[in-house]
């Protein structure tokens, strides 16, 4: 694959450039075409024994577009295998379809630098005449072209190429194998199912397998991972809960869905009680993306799993929780946050390293806050506005932050008053920031009267002062209160 660096980033690059557009001109004074005159001097320039001139060749031409693409393709038979390689690279870059055929020709150039920027250049292009070609430049020797090969079949989302990738899931080089999977993933084809969730065991390829596995569309592979819930290999129960999200949409990564079939919650709610942490933490995930739709099946079981054993557990319910919880999940949230010793002083802990007792849960007491807020903030309740005024008093800092921030995105007017307040005493900037931009999303008389004061303020922190005024300019040139407003 063709090295990348940037077109002005070196003196020879500009210096060659300048060049070019004298030697341009003096072609057309003399009759001839200045771009076809600067096409040939850069095709030239490809096989420069100076690295960046050929590669501000290769991007100049890429630059230039169409009319470089006949002398591109001449060049692929250039004797200079650096002019075939920048060649190839840059007609996968122009993505001129009439290029397709001659680069097919070069999947059999003797240098690997180029077979690897042929491929490439096919799979941009789309070029569906290149499958059987690329299938065949499987078996070639150096594992760059091959790795190659696989991604420029993924592009062609070919399922003549099924078979063949299949035989590169148990290879040792293991980015190899990453890569087939990829595409079987790309392809989705259900044949590739069943080999793939024999990986599920494997420690490097597990979870990708599993990514593929639930994108594949197989129908029956729903039932084939349920059954694996019940394997003796935790990682095999890990992966199978992983692809069973998958499963719900075939188009998206499952680490970024929401689940569809609520027939699933009961299978994933019984493994919270697996003897393995990250099946239980996996559950705890895999809950989490049924979001609120299905809250009144999932609800109870994250809230359950906020006392697990393990903190990496209890961690995954709080951040579910944000994603599927409602109002219940508020109260058993708050109480991670030990408001009761902290107040509006923001005693607590002595530091970020301190530990915290939550009934017979030991919790690490500035990150909890952390996530706590966020997963509050997701669920919207009215009943955590008064948790967060609470957090503006935090010891730590960034608590405070995210509780302002919070607070702005809850839309209480009750909060006007205890973030003014706070930033009577606040010192950090960034967390006067924040509650100044909370203010300006809560807008109301008392919060425009209070950015004035802070906006003309010459002792405040400029920053502050300018969010000050881009709040107050939102506010007065007709922006609305917080619709949202709970009180």
């Amino acid at each position: 694959m063709v090295k990348r660096c940037e077109l002005f980033g070196c003196m020879h690059a500009k210096i060659f450039l300048l060049l070019l557009l004298f030697s341009g001109i003096c072609a057309g004074c003399l009759g001839k075409d200045p771009l076809e005159a600067r096409v040939d001097k850069l095709v030239r320039n490809l096989g420069n024994e100076d690295l960046d001139v050929g590669y501000a060749s290769a991007y100049a031409l890429i630059d230039i577009g169409e009319p470089s693409v006949d002398s591109l393709i001449k060049a692929l038979k250039d004797e200079d295998p650096q002019v075939r390689s920048l060649a190839a690279y840059s007609l996968g870059r122009i993505g001129e379809p009439r290029a397709s055929k001659a680069l097919i020709k070069t999947l059999e150039d003797p240098e690997p630098e180029v077979r690897m920027n042929s491929t490439e250049a096919l799979g941009n292009l789309g070029a569906a005449e290149a499958v059987d070609p690329l299938i065949e430049l499987l078996k070639d020797d150096d594992d760059r072209v091959v790795v190659n090969s696989i991604f420029a079949l993924e592009q062609l989302k070919a399922p003549e190429a099924v078979g063949p990738l299949l035989e590169f899931l148990n290879q040792d080089n293991k980015e190899v194998s990453r890569r087939a999977i990829s595409a079987l993933r790309a392809i989705g084809d259900p044949k590739a199912v069943d080999p793939l969730i024999e990986l599920f065991s494997d420690e490097e390829l597990g979870e990708y397998a599993a990514d593929a596995v639930g994108e594949s569309g197989d129908e029956e592979a729903v039932e084939k991972l349920l059954k694996l819930l019940d394997s003796r290999d935790p990682k095999v129960r890990v992966n199978s809960i992983y692809a069973l999200i998958g499963t719900q949409n075939p188009d998206s990564n499952y680490a970024l869905i929401g689940i569809q079939d609520p027939d699933l919650v009961l299978p994933i709610v019984g493994m919270l009680d697996d003897r393995d942490k990250e099946v239980r933490r996996a559950a705890v995930f895999a809950l989490g993306r049924f979001g609120r739709e299905e809250a009144s099946l999932t609800e109870q079981p994250l809230i359950k799993a906020l006392g697990d054993p393990e903190e990496d557990v209890r961690m995954a319910a709080i951040r579910a929780l944000g994603n599927a919880g409602g109002k219940e999940a508020v109260a058993p949230l708050v109480e991670l946050l030990h408001l009761e010793t902290s107040g509006v002083s923001g005693a607590s802990a002595g530091s970020d390293e301190d530990v915290r007792e939550a009934g017979s849960v030991k919790l690490a007491d500035w990150y909890v806050k952390r996530e706590v807020v966020r997963s509050l903030v997701e669920i919207g309740d009215p009943g955590a506005v008064e948790p967060l005024i609470l957090l503006l008093g935090d010891e730590y800092y960034r608590i405070r932050q995210f509780a302002a921030q919070g607070l702005g995105k809850l839309g209480d007017q009750g909060a006007v008053e205890p973030l003014l307040k706070a930033l009577e005493t606040e010192r950090e900037s960034e967390v006067r920031v924040a509650e100044v931009r909370a203010l300006g999303e809560l807008g109301g008389p008392e919060a425009i009267e209070g950015l004035r004061r802070i906006s003309v303020d010459m002792e405040e922190y400029r920053y502050v002062r300018t969010s000050a005024e881009e709040a107050l300019a939102k506010l007065e040139g007709g922006g609305e209160e917080n619709s949202s407003s709970t009180s």
